[in-house]
């Protein structure tokens, strides 16, 4: 009988296969990337990501390729091992027996006849597919958009600290910034850099632009839940200890405040907040548009960080007020 009101729906979960189909195309890397900086032949990786274990050598073969290629991806290689095990066990219950693999004929190299002739046209061959290999990648890389992968956080993760470490991937030459500051890039596209967080939600933005200034950007954002350190005592009536409050008319501006040699802001500021900062001496004001952020010192006039539209590096502020 018919559930009333109610619609059933399916449940799908990806394969072992598809998990590896997929994660090769977020990185945008074919089965040949993968042969070649694997080892693994390319008709072994097309029947793990068809699921045709049949077509595979001995299970301790198959064990090594998918560390292999866990390793390539930069994939924790157990998640592979035991996403491999469930469906073994599977097709073992449903076909009451173990998986079959196929033995290599041997094929005997007595009846392989070299000439020069073979030798010229397989040399040919290859340098062939290697030039449409190469103008494909290159036509690529200038059509497309350059590949973009943030490995860590995770957006929406919890962090326990002042801190955290981002980490990700992208085109070989690209250039990455973080929240608008350039971060240096591996010879394989990795790169990473630690950012200072505020207590609450902070938001991280990557961009990345290859050599044919094609531009990615990613956002994650992340909650701190830590305790501030607590303020230095007030300082007396003649201290040069004042605050400031900075805020923009932009719906969003990227800013960085220094305090006293100190990050105490590195992010995003929305046109309905206010950043109450408190300084000892000095104050260092960076915007990605000085025009629209506005800063107010203690109990003198607000002003604006710049009359002329766009970045203003490094302001410096004082009780005073902006010093020229």
């Amino acid at each position: 009988m018919a559930d009333q009101g109610f619609t059933r729906k399916k449940v799908a979960s990806l394969t072992l296969g598809e998990k590896l189909k997929k994660l090769r195309g977020d990185f945008r890397v074919s089965l040949h990337d993968v042969s070649k900086a694997t080892k693994i032949q390319m008709k072994y990786l097309e029947a793990l990501e068809a699921g045709e274990y049949e077509k595979l050598p001995a299970e301790v073969y198959i064990r090594g390729f998918l560390r292999s290629y866990a390793r390539y991806l930069n994939v924790d290689e157990r998640i592979f091992v035991k996403l491999y095990e469930r469906e073994r066990n599977i097709q073992q219950n449903l076909g009451g027996g173990t998986f079959r693999h196929v033995r290599t004929k041997e094929f005997p190299i007595s009846s392989i006849v070299v000439t020069p002739r073979s030798i010229v046209i397989t040399i040919t061959a290859v340098l062939v597919v290697g030039a449409f290999y190469y103008l494909y990648q290159q036509f690529e890389s200038f059509a497309g958009d350059p590949r973009l992968v943030i490995l860590e956080p995770s957006s929406g993760a919890v962090i326990e600290t002042s801190e955290t470490v981002i980490k990700g991937k992208t085109d070989k030459g690209a250039r990455v910034s973080i929240n608008n500051q350039p971060v240096f890039v591996g010879s394989d596209g990795e790169f990473s850099d630690t950012l200072i967080l505020q207590p609450g939600i902070n938001t991280i933005t990557v961009v990345t632009v290859n050599r044919f200034d094609k531009e990615k950007s990613e956002t994650v954002s992340v909650e701190a839940h830590y305790l501030p350190a607590p303020p230095d005592p007030l300082p007396t009536a003649t201290s040069t200890a004042f605050s400031a409050d900075i805020r923009t008319t932009n719906p969003k501006v990227v800013v960085t405040v220094t305090a006293d040699g100190t990050v105490v802001f590195n992010g995003t500021l929305s046109a309905s907040e206010t950043r109450h900062i408190e300084i000892g001496e000095r104050m260092t004001l960076s915007s990605d548009d000085g025009s629209k952020t506005f800063v107010h010192i203690g109990s003198g006039q607000e002003e604006v960080l710049s009359s002329v539209p766009g970045p203003v590096k490094e302001a410096v502020f004082t009780k005073e007020g902006k010093q020229l």
